[in-house]
This record gives C-alpha cells, sequence and structure tokens, in this order.
C-alpha cells in the first residue's frame, strides 16, 4: 500500500495561520457595518449579533445569543403598514420591507430586512456543516415617521389650498356683488334723472290723447273706424299711464319699497308684458308660446315683473331678429314648488358667447348697434329681481338659442 505524502509542516501552520487572518477579518467586518446583523443557526436561534444590532434592539450581546428570533417579535397587533418578523421570513432569502420588530423597551421599530441562507455541507463527520441564515436589519422608522409626516403635512397643504380656493371665490363674489351694487346704485341716479325728464312729455302725449277720445267721438260715431278710433285712443292712454307708472318706479328702484306689492299669479304680467309688444313680434313673424302653472303665484310688485318681462320679450326678439330667418320662436313656461316660482324665457335666436353671458347684466353692455339699445333692459331686471330676493341665469349657446332661467320666492318676506 503506497505510503500517503505528508505536507510541509510550514504549509499547514500557514493555512492555520490564513484561516485565522480570514476569521479576523470577518470580524472585523461583522462588527464594523452600520446596519444591525445577525446569524441564526437552523434551529432559528441566534448565534451572532454586531453592536449595531444591539444599538437598534435594546439589548446587549448575550442577552439575545441563543434566543429564537421571537424575542424580536410585537408583543401586540402590528400596523397595517408592517408585518411582524416570522420564521417564513427569516428563513426565506430575500429583501423584506417594513418589517415590525420591538426592541427591549417595547418600543416599535420598523426595518428593511435582507435575508441570506447559506446551506448545508453535504460531507459527513468532521466536514458536516449545519445551514445558517445571515440577517441584514437596516433601520427606516425615522424615514417612514417623515413619510408620514409629509403624507400629513401635504394633506393639510391640501386642504388649506381648497379652503383658500373656496374663500378666493367667495370673496370674488362678494367683490362682484358690491361692483353691481355700486352700479345699481349710480344707475338709480340716472333712472331718476331720466324719469323726471320723461314724465312731462308723457303726459303731455296723454293729455293729447284724452282731447282726441273727447273731440272725436261724436265726428266717428256710427262710422266704420269708430270702434278701431276709440279701440287706438284707450291703448294710447293705456300705455301712457304704464309709462308713469314705470318712470315713478325708476325714480325708487334701488330702495326696497312694498308700495303697490300684491299677491298674484305670475302669468298676469307676462301676459300684460306680451300685449305691449305684441305688434312688434308679428311684424318681425315671431311666435309666442305659453305654459303656465297655475299654482304659480308670488308677492311683489307686477308692475315691476312686467318691466322684467317686457325687456326679456324685447331681447329674445332682437336676437332672433339677427338670425336673418325672418321667423322665430318664444317659448315661455312657468312652474311652482313649495317656495318658489321658476320662469323660463327660451328663444331660438343666435344665442350668446361666454363672454357675453359674463357681462350681459352690466349696465350700458350691449351687443346691439348704436341707436338700437342702451344695456339697461338686463341690469334694470337684475335689481328688481334682486329686491325680491329672486335670481336670474343665463343658459345660452351661440348659434342655439338662450334661455333665461328666472327663480322668484312665493312670498320674499319669508326669504329676507
Amino acid at each position: 500500500m503506497p505510503m500517503r505524502k505528508r505536507l510541509p509542516l510550514t504549509l499547514v501552520q500557514n493555512d492555520s495561520a490564513t484561516t485565522s487572518a480570514a476569521s479576523e477579518k470577518f470580524r472585523a467586518v461583522f462588527e464594523c457595518v452600520s446596519d444591525a446583523l445577525m446569524t441564526v443557526d437552523a434551529d432559528g436561534r441566534i448565534d451572532l449579533v454586531n453592536p449595531a444590532a444591539e444599538e437598534l434592539t435594546g439589548y446587549v450581546r448575550d442577552e439575545l445569543v441563543g434566543e429564537g428570533l421571537s424575542i424580536l417579535s410585537p408583543r401586540g397587533k402590528s400596523s397595517a403598514r408592517t408585518r411582524p418578523l416570522t420564521k417564513e421570513i427569516y428563513t426565506t432569502a430575500g429583501t423584506y420591507e417594513d418589517i415590525a420588530l420591538q426592541t427591549r423597551d417595547g418600543l416599535p421599530r420598523i426595518v428593511d430586512l435582507s435575508v441570506r441562507t447559506v446551506g448545508a455541507d453535504t460531507g459527513t463527520g468532521a466536514r458536516a456543516r449545519a445551514s445558517f441564515s445571515i440577517l441584514v436589519f437596516r433601520d427606516v422608522t425615522e424615514k417612514k415617521r417623515m413619510e408620514r409626516e409629509l403624507i400629513t403635512k401635504h394633506t393639510e397643504l391640501r386642504n388649506a389650498f381648497v379652503d383658500l380656493e373656496r374663500m378666493n371665490a367667495e370673496h370674488k363674489m362678494t367683490q362682484e356683488s358690491l361692483v353691481q351694487a355700486g352700479k345699481m346704485a349710480a344707475l338709480g341716479e340716472l333712472a331718476a334723472g331720466i324719469a323726471h325728464e320723461l314724465n312731462q312729455p308723457l303726459m303731455a302725449i296723454r293729455g293729447y290723447a284724452q282731447e282726441l277720445e273727447y273731440g272725436l267721438g261724436p265726428v266717428v260715431k256710427g262710422t266704420k273706424v269708430e270702434g278701431e278710433v276709440s279701440l287706438g285712443l284707450k291703448e294710447i292712454i293705456s300705455a301712457a299711464d304704464k309709462m308713469a307708472a314705470i318712470i315713478s318706479h325708476l325714480r325708487t328702484h334701488t330702495r326696497k319699497s312694498t308700495e303697490d306689492f300684491a299677491t298674484f299669479e305670475i302669468r298676469e304680467p307676462i301676459e300684460e308684458a306680451l300685449k305691449m309688444v305684441s305688434r312688434q313680434l308679428a311684424s318681425r313673424g315671431v311666435e309666442v308660446k305659453c305654459e303656465f302653472d297655475p299654482a304659480a303665484t308670488v308677492y311683489a310688485n307686477p308692475l315691476s315683473l312686467e318691466q322684467v318681462f317686457i325687456n326679456l320679450t324685447t331681447n329674445a326678439r332682437d336676437a332672433i331678429e339677427a338670425t336673418g330667418r325672418g321667423k322665430g320662436l318664444i317659448t315661455i313656461s312657468t312652474r311652482s314648488d313649495d317656495a318658489f316660482v321658476e320662469v323660463r324665457f327660451r328663444d331660438d335666436g343666435i344665442g350668446m358667447a361666454q363672454g357675453t353671458k359674463t357681462k350681459a347684466f352690466n349696465p350700458f353692455f350691449t351687443t346691439k348697434e348704436v341707436g338700437k339699445g342702451m344695456g339697461l333692459g338686463l341690469s334694470l331686471s337684475y335689481g328688481i329681481l334682486s329686491k325680491v330676493h329672486g335670481s336670474i341665469r343665463i343658459e345660452s349657446e351661440e348659434g342655439k338659442g338662450t334661455m333665461f332661467v328666472i327663480r322668484i320666492p312665493k312670498d320674499f318676506r319669508e326669504h329676507g
């Protein structure tokens, strides 16, 4: 049997020295790493711990070595955003985020965990080597706390931004209301001056119409034109009376007066308004369709509302005429609920652009040619409706017509 060749003693000594040096290097690295390191044997017991692990867990090395990793498992219920350290995690190689630990003092810590498993040697006897796991813990508790604070601050900032936007919108609405109120006050002063100048010639027209009615009565009596002349003169006198009442109202249109207020069906001032402009509508081929709710009654000044409906009708007439079709349709409907009456005025005219809609209620704003409108109709209508806590809005598109939606309290005294 051949004899085994012996290695030189110096070589054996060198191997021993190399192993010792490698062990010292490993221990130096293991001790100096800033992340917490542990090794766990096949039975799940801790056998090596570095200083960073002692600092993370609050345990000293002797308290951890030989213990199971369950010593670090949270005692209570973990947060929904984390999961506890379990055997399935530390025996399976991989990287795991948001793992919950509990320190010796009972404080919760959140870590990212990296697991490396070293398999058993297949040899026997002196060469047999059991498997173990290397665990690297990186403390992210402070990072997670800062993330939560950042999310909270972001939410607070977003809510503050929403509140600021709301306050800015309210401020803008208040500012617009104040501007509108200022315009209406200035318009009131102007209206009072105009009303004073118009009142005298109007009374002269009325007086002459009465004189003609008295003087022409005997002359046309029994002729074919008797009824037509009599009716025409009565209409002139009636229209002059209405104009006088409107002028009187213009003098006080900025005051909240309840003179001549009454409860009436909203259809009454609408029908009176249509009578005033019926001939103008017919001459332009404009048809009017009405659908009235008999329960639609309000407490207001009927003459004031009549003026609103005259303005809306003439605007609809002009919008239809601007299409050049030579005909058109105005649809008027009313409906009632427990507290409000709604009037819808729709036409199939040229419609309005967005910029026109936003300025429509401004005094003296008009899209009509010079001499065909002063831009006061919608502004006056806005002021009249505001007195009884009513509202008016525009729904319109260019080329698709316009609808004015008016909402008036049945009794504005209950909604003041």
